[in-house]
């Protein structure tokens, strides 16, 4: 260095400093790119552990079965979580929809011919246990022709519209919106065979009657 003045030669202290801060630098962008680059990756692994494994939690707790009865064919679709199966018919001969809602005990029906949903109390002692559902399922499908029901739950329809359905639960408000919903009380006996009435055969197992009053309209 000449005196008096500055030659722009750097000291070897500050240019030793300027190496380690620089050497310090490159060092933490290494390590936060390894780092970064680790957790990409533990992220990939766990996303390739876990898609099998929820795709079999969702295939457990929902599964769906279609039956041929008579021409036409029946949809029964279980929900594991919610306790509710759903039976639906499409044919030439009329489409409807029954949901069973084992949580809350409501039976539902929608019968589109006559645009009318009835809603009635679930007699549990009448009805198929919720987990032999699958195995009514399969041994109707197993059947080589139609056989009649094995059982009836006969139900008379009152002349008193429902207004509030979403207190009858969400699966239910979806089924009936838009429809005229009338309620159903299950009855005992021959004593509506005079009357105009709708049979529904549920997996060949159970049929599903409901039967108009005389104030029915």
């Amino acid at each position: 260095m000449t005196q008096g003045g500055y030659n722009g030669a750097v000291p070897l202290g500050l240019q030793l400093r300027w190496e380690v801060h620089a050497a310090r630098s490159t060092c933490r962008s290494i390590s936060s790119a390894v780092s970064m680059r680790g957790s990409i990756l533990a992220a990939v692994l766990l996303g390739l552990v876990l898609t099998p494994a929820l795709a079999g939690h969702y295939q457990k707790v929902e599964e769906s079965k279609k039956i041929s009865i008579g021409g036409g064919f029946q949809i029964m679709t279980i929900n594991r979580d919610w306790l509710v199966a759903s039976i639906e018919q499409r044919s030439n001969y009329g489409s409807w929809k029954t949901l069973w809602n084992y949580d809350t005990g409501f039976l539902a029906t929608k019968v589109l011919p006559e645009r009318s949903c009835y809603i009635s109390i679930m007699n549990r002692t009448e009805m198929p246990k919720f987990d032999a559902l699958p195995q009514l399922a399969a041994e109707s499908r197993n059947q080589n022709r139609h056989r009649p029901p094995t059982k009836e739950i006969l139900f008379t329809l009152v002349r008193r519209n429902v207004r509030d359905l979403e207190s009858y639960g969400p699966d239910t408000f979806s089924l009936c919106r838009g429809l005229t919903t009338y309620v159903a009380y299950e009855v005992q006996g021959p004593q509506l065979s005079h009357r105009p009435c709708t049979t529904l055969d549920v997996l060949q197992h159970l049929a599903l009657t409901y039967c108009h009053d005389s104030n029915y309209v």
